[in-house]
């Protein structure tokens, strides 16, 4: 007597529980498979995520270093002005002051010589206190 015939259906139940162990073999290695597949989705999205955070950052930062320098610029273009005004206020002053003492001494000259030369001299001085206005409205304009 053979084991198929002492024990009758048998075959088919080995079968069938075969069957289930393979199905149950198969499925676990299906659910490994979808657990990694799933992790790898999360690592790319925290990676895209990532790179998106970077590139915005990058970008925040190079915007920030062009408005840096443009503030630096404006100041630096600020301060030349300033500065450029102050100088020619004080070459104006310079100016004007030379303009006086040349006055003073052309006049000091016309009272010491004739009349004749008196009225030459006076012409020279006036001459030169007009050119002195001149000078010091010329700066003006150009601040």
């Amino acid at each position: 007597m053979t084991l198929r015939e002492a024990c009758p259906g048998s075959s088919e139940r080995d079968a069938l529980q075969r069957l289930l162990e393979h199905a149950k073999q198969v499925a676990k290695r299906t659910a490994g498979k979808a657990a990694i597949v799933k992790a790898k989705l999360r690592t790319a999205k925290a990676k895209a995520r990532a790179v998106e955070f970077a590139e915005l950052e990058k970008l925040r930062k190079r915007e920030e270093k062009v408005k840096r320098k443009e503030d630096l610029d404006k100041a630096i273009k600020a301060f030349v002005t300033k500065w450029n005004k102050k100088r020619d206020r004080e070459e104006a002053a310079k100016e004007a002051k030379q303009a006086r003492k040349h006055a003073i001494k052309l006049r000091s000259l016309a009272l010491v010589s004739d009349d004749k030369e008196k009225k030459s001299v006076a012409g020279v001085a006036e001459d030169a206190k007009a050119a002195a206005r001149r000078a010091t409205k010329a700066r003006k304009k150009r601040v």
